[in-house]
């Protein structure tokens, strides 16, 4: 699959840029918190980001339901004055999490899968996608704010849409940088130690 233009990696990384800017003029904390991730999501899309391989159609096709996660969790979740104490700290410290693992991505980061240099520290000698874990927290605490069940369906729904796109991702990284089998076999856990 070839790689976009870097003229239209420009238009999305400003794109992202403006979302965050209505997010903070939103005036609701809830949508602050969105802001900073689409504010560090946007700036990396405006780096120059080093490309080694691009994924096939079938690893692009096969990540795309995880990117409307997002949006479902923010569609059901309670208005932000409803939420309480428990949603609103699961909430924030997912989006802390995945703020900092994208962070930590640098450069490497992307919207789709591609075979970037793979990053193997911070947050990543714990877990091989931590950024997925903080979205996962971001869903649950969505969920929490409407009910505790939907807190546990919401993102064990999500799972095996971010399970496709993790395989996608993690087979194209091991099929062009031998030092990510290496990271695979001395980094375990994909989301959750001793689970998965």
């Amino acid at each position: 699959m070839p790689r976009p233009p870097r003229t239209l990696e420009l238009l999305m990384g400003l794109s992202v840029v403006l979302c965050a800017v209505v997010s903070f003029q939103s005036g609701t904390p809830e949508r602050a918190l969105v802001g900073i991730l689409q504010l560090t999501v946007g700036c990396l899309l405006l780096l120059s980001r080093p490309l080694r391989r691009t994924a096939s159609a079938a690893q692009v096709a096969s990540s795309l339901p995880s990117l409307a996660a997002g949006g479902i969790g923010l569609a059901i979740a309670a208005p932000w004055a409803d939420w309480h104490l428990a949603s609103t700290a699961v909430f924030s410290t997912g989006l802390i999490l995945a703020v900092v693992s994208l962070l930590t991505l640098g450069r490497s980061f992307g919207v789709l899968p591609a075979a970037r240099k793979p990053v193997c520290t911070g947050v990543y000698r714990w877990v091989r996608h931590p950024a997925y874990v903080g979205q996962l927290l971001m869903l649950a605490g969505c969920g929490i704010s409407s009910s505790p069940l939907l807190g546990l369906l919401i993102p064990l729904a999500c799972l095996p849409f971010l399970a496709l796109r993790i395989r996608a991702e993690e087979r194209l990284l091991g099929e062009t940088w031998s030092d990510y089998r290496l990271y695979m076999q001395r980094v375990r856990w994909r989301i959750c130690p001793l689970l998965w």
